[in-house]
């Protein structure tokens, strides 16, 4: 497979002066459920035990306590902090990042070869070209590719920070998928997070941070996939971003001048 020709440009310094400052997010499900979870299958406590005493003792005595509701059926579990379903900022990040590598026709690609198992659904929806990664090199200053210059690489700090986006509302089920249980989040659930970012060199940087989220320059935001069985169940991993301290005329005005530089693809996810 041929590579790709990257366009580099010289990294912009990590301390220099820039734009600084903070986006505050909201993330809508837009399916039926979504799964961000860690892999790890369990149950949870789901009712407070009031009488553990009381419970005890039937069990010294030989009788079955009867502690049904108290526990959440055999699952696939969602990421907790405390009590609230969390979606991790890395999640965030890598959902961002491989937008824009798909996005920007002279970006390279984080990962180091082709895959070779990505699903038909994915190759429809993105048509990806294997595009080879950038190695930073601190000594040699190698140039970089847009997205690694912002995000980061091996060896070159990120000048962007992804905060964990924080279930503040909706409902938490379960549902039967592959013979196995899934803990998910309904259809109407909010997340809210917050990216801070920092020796930004110009509104077109924020704009591409944007489009990577999903918003575009008409206005609107465009369905997103993230999470489990995304690209092969209908009913699963679709989600939207809002922006709770941006207006509509600055969003334009960043994607706009995004656009005009770098001409990016567009894709539809909702398939």
């Amino acid at each position: 497979m041929s590579k790709s020709h990257i366009q580099r440009s010289e990294y912009t310094p990590r301390n220099s002066r820039g734009l600084e400052g903070v986006i505050e997010l909201e993330m809508s499900v837009e399916s039926d459920y979504l799964h961000v979870g860690s892999g790890k299958r369990g149950v949870e406590l789901i009712k407070s035990v009031k009488d553990a005493k009381k419970l005890a003792e039937e069990a010294i005595q030989g009788r079955l306590p009867n502690v049904e509701g108290y526990f959440s059926r055999e699952a696939f579990l969602l990421i907790k902090q405390g009590d609230k379903v969390v979606i991790p900022g890395s999640t965030i990040k890598g959902l961002v990042r491989s937008r824009l590598e798909l996005s920007i026709p002279v970006a390279c690609h984080i990962i180091s070869r082709p895959s070779t198992s990505s699903s038909s659904v994915y190759k429809r929806i993105f048509h990806p070209s294997f595009k080879p990664s950038d190695r930073f090199d601190p000594v040699k200053l190698r140039e970089v590719c847009p997205v690694c210059d912002l995000l980061g690489n091996s060896g070159l700090a990120s000048r962007v920070s992804f905060s964990d986006f924080v279930m503040t509302s909706g409902k938490v089920d379960y549902v039967r998928k592959s013979n196995a249980d899934y803990e998910v989040v309904t259809k109407g659930s909010r997340f809210s997070g917050k990216i801070v970012y920092k020796s930004v060199k110009s509104e077109e940087e924020l704009g591409m941070l944007l489009y990577g989220f999903g918003f575009r320059q008409n206005g609107s935001s465009k369905i997103l996939l993230l999470g489990r069985f995304k690209f092969s169940d209908r009913r699963f991993g679709r989600v939207k971003f809002s922006a709770k301290n941006l207006d509509a005329n600055s969003i334009k005005r960043y994607i706009t001048q995004f656009q005009n530089h770098y001409r990016p693809l567009d894709f539809k996810e909702d398939w």
